[in-house]
């Protein structure tokens, strides 16, 4: 049996981020009631610039990673910044729309922390998940999902048949 789960694997850096902000576009424009979060500013190799998230619903965004200095080679994930954004996906538990987007099951997920309560609240209500999870972090996908959901290909083709098969009936 498989959840109504994904996981668009991907290389790391940004990879995939812009791609599904299209996909999910699209999809909100043919009627697809989509909740979550995507990233807006990844990543920056030089520290200066927040990570952010944007709440596909709203457009609010929630920055999630602390200053730690231009020096600094530590993790700089916000845990309070990420608990924040939560908020969205523990909102869309109530809505029970026809998707939503977890911009990455990541470390702190594989670790039981980060977002790894709403994913599993969200997938236990049986609501549409689909994220990007890192080759690194593959492993623990498979362990957190119990082989349950399926892992995509960064490839349009492959996210866009696998929307299909989750299409809701009243579109």
């Amino acid at each position: 049996m498989q959840l109504p789960v994904a996981a668009i694997v991907h290389s790391g850096d940004g990879d995939g981020d812009a791609l599904l902000a299209t996909v999910l576009a699209e999809c909100q424009q043919q009627g697809w009631r989509v909740r979550g979060l995507v990233t807006q500013q990844g990543k920056d190799p030089n520290g200066l610039l927040p990570m952010e998230l944007r709440d596909l619903n709203s457009g609010e965004t929630f920055v999630i990673s602390q200053n730690l200095g231009r020096d600094s080679r530590g993790c700089n994930l916000d845990m309070g910044g990420l608990a924040e954004a939560g908020k969205v996906l523990r909102q869309a538990l109530h809505e029970q729309p026809d998707l939503v987007f977890i911009n990455r099951f990541g470390y702190g997920e594989t670790q039981g922390r980060g977002l790894s309560q709403e994913f599993s609240q969200l997938i236990s209500a049986g609501i549409p998940v689909l994220t990007l999870v890192s080759e690194k972090y593959l492993e623990g996908w498979h362990a957190f999902s119990a082989g349950l959901a399926q892992t995509l290909p960064l490839q349009s083709s492959a996210i866009e048949q696998w929307l299909a098969s989750i299409k809701p009936e009243r579109l």
